[in-house]
């Protein structure tokens, strides 16, 4: 007997949802390698010039909205007075049908009985293709957000969150069903599931001084919010003090930040780095990670055992991650105004034991080996033995 086929698709629009899905692939790997056969596709970038296109699209949309406050706030609001999902539907099959039509074949050469997605875009095409031309294709939706946006299609087989406001949303406000609905712990990555060095050994092994008080700042993976900014508002610290900025992808960024490392005073250790697959390891290595609120990003810090300063949020997706950390869960502290980071690293710098207090938090509220995707690898092996598909 054949195995099922489950597909995994990867889409660049932000890079949480590429960390998301790799975290659902590492658990499923772990766990079922054996009963499944588990194809992990970049599915629009697979030589169809459209769905290539349209990536690109979603990419600079997800750019904009970190740029422009208003641009994010602005999509957001308009859908939701525009007719929620109904319009949601209607545009992807008239404007941007072109697009969604080349995705759904994209889908279809693989022939698969089960597609797991973290993008809504994905799992629109996925019903499409479902209703076309595979009846009994199981569609499994795992949200990387920390809210239910109105994006979402409740149409999805299976609609799983990682925590507890976003399920009760999806079932009250977006009016999914509650059978398919369900709840897991935070997913993670194995190679963060597996980091485990002190502080002091991830500044060892990545050359960085010791004993310095450490912040590393990021935005995402494009670095185009206020990173740039809060960075050169600390660059005037007078405390011994190394400062790493992630500049992502954003190449003016990191330049900008190179040539200033040989002008900077000499208690500060300034380290520009471009995109980075380890980087937690530097996470692991700071005292305090500042970034716009990323719902992977905050979590691989959160992970790694760092406190996180949120200094912006784009739409209502980052503006829930904001509020979950820092006034729910006390993982974080909010400071959205440049002229005031440098006070509050003074303060962090001065009290240890309020650090103390935000790590005591992470250990309580986020625990890595409990990781939701070894409960989504358990919740799709579920879901496909009950469809008959082992």
């Amino acid at each position: 007997m054949e195995k099922p086929r489950i597909l995994l698709t990867y889409i660049e629009s932000g890079f949480g949802h590429i960390m998301s899905m790799k975290s659902i692939a590492d658990g499923l790997k772990n766990k079922y390698q054996d009963k499944m056969d588990i194809i992990e596709s970049y599915i629009m970038e697979q030589g169809d010039t459209k769905t290539e296109e349209f990536e690109k699209f979603l990419s600079a949309c997800t750019k904009a909205t970190n740029k422009k406050k208003w641009f994010g706030m602005g999509i957001f609001a308009f859908l939701e007075l525009a007719g929620k999902q109904h319009f949601m539907r209607i545009i992807h099959k008239t404007l941007f049908k072109k697009y969604t039509d080349a995705t759904i074949e994209q889908l279809r050469k693989f022939k698969p009985d089960v597609i797991v997605s973290t993008h809504y875009f994905i799992t629109f095409a996925a019903i499409e293709l479902k209703k076309r031309y595979i009846p009994n294709l199981t569609i499994i939706t795992y949200n990387p957000d920390n809210n239910v946006h109105v994006w979402w299609d409740n149409r999805t087989d299976l609609f799983i969150n990682n925590n507890l406001a976003a399920c009760d949303e999806a079932i009250k406000r977006r009016n999914f069903k509650f059978s398919n609905v369900k709840r897991v712990f935070f997913t993670s990555r194995e190679e963060i599931v597996e980091s485990n060095l002190t502080k002091e050994e991830y500044r060892q092994k990545l050359n960085l001084p010791i004993n310095n008080f450490t912040i590393i700042l990021a935005d995402g993976g494009y670095a185009s919010a206020k990173a740039k900014k809060f960075t050169n508002a600390l660059l005037k610290l007078k405390i011994n003090v190394t400062i790493i900025i992630l500049a992502g992808k954003n190449e003016k960024v990191y330049k900008y930040f190179q040539n200033k490392v040989k002008k900077v005073k000499p208690n500060i250790t300034l380290i520009p780095l471009g995109f980075k697959d380890n980087a937690y390891e530097y996470y692991g290595a700071s005292d305090i990670f500042i970034t716009k609120s990323g719902p992977n990003a905050v979590l691989d810090s959160l992970f790694m055992g760092t406190p996180v300063i949120i200094d912006y949020y784009a739409h209502p997706i980052e503006k829930a991650t904001c509020k979950l950390f820092t006034e729910i869960l006390h993982c974080g502290i909010k400071c959205l105004k440049v002229f005031k980071i440098k006070k509050l690293i003074m303060y962090l710098y001065e009290h240890p034991s309020f650090i103390q207090a935000l790590k005591d938090n992470i250990n309580k509220n986020v625990n890595k080996k409990n990781n939701g995707a070894e409960q989504i690898a358990d919740i799709i092996y579920t879901e496909m033995h009950e469809r008959g598909l082992l």
